[in-house]
């Protein structure tokens, strides 16, 4: 039973379908909280390495994500030698469009020594009908480390949604043509360390634009985006 003392309701438990040990003197080892449009309430997502929980934040970053399913059911397939084998991907992504996209995470090295790419063309082929419209292999290759420590903020900042404080920046950006640093806009709104988080979350709720692979300051310059009523 949930405990809802003072109001707290703790969030709901991942949705993966087997046990990850919370513990690995390899890798890290976690969960992060999320509340996704597929969900009526925040869910724990789980990740196994610092990468998985990298392309995580990424994936949770992005607009067209409806829903994430952690560690879904594993898929029997045989690979090259004929020999039965199960793979479980880190991630099943349905998108907003209904889109379904199974995401597996690997260092690159390690997908290159494994010639997993080509493992992954068998475990397609053997996917249950429905299961996934495409995979995908996700390595370190794809994205800036910058790119993920903008996702990692953005996660946090979204944490505490300020409506008041998104409100008057994009009202103040609405209007606005030509470029500015985050710094300027946060000063003439008024709103101080406030006026930062919001325009952060601006950035990728489509109202201003800025180079997301590269880390996101104060100083980062941005521009309007027109958004059509």
């Amino acid at each position: 039973m949930q405990n809802t003392s003072f109001g707290f309701i703790p969030p709901s438990i991942s949705r993966s379908t087997r046990a990850i040990p919370t513990r690995s003197q390899a890798s890290l080892r976690g969960a992060t909280v999320a509340q996704l449009p597929a969900d009526s309430h925040p869910r724990r997502i789980v990740f196994e390495s610092k990468l998985e929980q990298r392309v995580l934040y990424l994936i949770l970053a992005r607009p067209d994500i409806h829903d994430v399913w952690d560690q879904p059911p594993a898929i029997e397939y045989r690979n090259a030698k004929g020999a039965l084998k199960r793979h479980t991907f880190d991630y099943l992504v349905t998108l907003t469009g209904g889109r379904k996209l199974a995401i597996a995470v690997k260092p690159a090295t390690r997908a290159d020594r494994l010639r997993f790419r080509e493992e992954l063309v068998l475990i397609k082929a053997a996917a249950p009908l429905g299961f996934a419209d495409d995979v995908v292999l996700i390595t370190e290759r794809l994205f800036t480390r910058s790119a993920a420590n903008n996702a990692a903020r953005l996660h946090e900042f979204r944490r505490t949604p300020d409506p008041d404080a998104d409100g008057v920046v994009r009202k103040l950006v609405a209007d606005h043509t030509g470029e500015m640093s985050i710094t300027d806009l946060v000063m003439t709104s008024g709103l101080e360390g406030r006026g930062y988080r919001a325009a952060f979350r601006a950035i990728y709720d489509g109202f201003l634009d800025a180079d997301q692979n590269v880390e996101i300051t104060p100083a980062t310059r941005v521009t309007a985006r027109r958004v059509l009523q």
